[in-house]
């Protein structure tokens, strides 16, 4: 599938200042979720703009579409999210497996580095750590 922004301009991610001035093009390959088994990859005609503020450390940037691509990524929202479900869910052989039935093929690495970049949930204040034959004899 190929794409492109309809959007004249780009909001500069360091300073928030708007340009339209483009410094070049390039295409971004995108991994989108599978439609009827077969895998989706979406080609994306991505602009660089100058910034126009002199005082701003970057001096291009790149267009970011919502909701569609982020800084670096090579899959949309909704492939990272099912990956990351898969990863959590079964890890190893099993989840390489269901994701490639599902049109997702991935590295062990990457299922690992979503593993790791899933924020832990809050356990609250601990009461106990542990429980030692001792304590089960004296009744704690």
């Amino acid at each position: 599938m190929h794409a492109r922004a309809r959007s004249a301009g780009a909001e500069c991610p360091h300073c928030g200042s708007t340009s339209g001035r483009v410094h070049g093009r390039y295409i971004r390959r995108l991994a989108d979720a599978a439609v009827g088994g077969a895998r989706v990859v979406i080609e994306l005609l991505v602009r660089r703009f100058k910034c126009p503020n002199p005082a701003c450390r970057a001096v291009t940037f790149a267009e970011q579409i919502a909701g569609l691509t982020s800084p670096h990524a090579r899959y949309t929202p909704l492939v990272r999210e099912q990956l990351t479900s898969i990863a959590l869910v079964l890890a190893g052989g099993a989840g390489a497996r269901l994701a490639a039935a599902l049109g997702l093929c991935v590295a062990k690495d990457t299922r690992l580095r979503l593993v790791r970049a899933t924020p832990e949930e809050f356990v609250g204040q601990i009461r106990v750590l542990g429980v030692d034959d001792f304590a089960l004899r004296k009744g704690d």
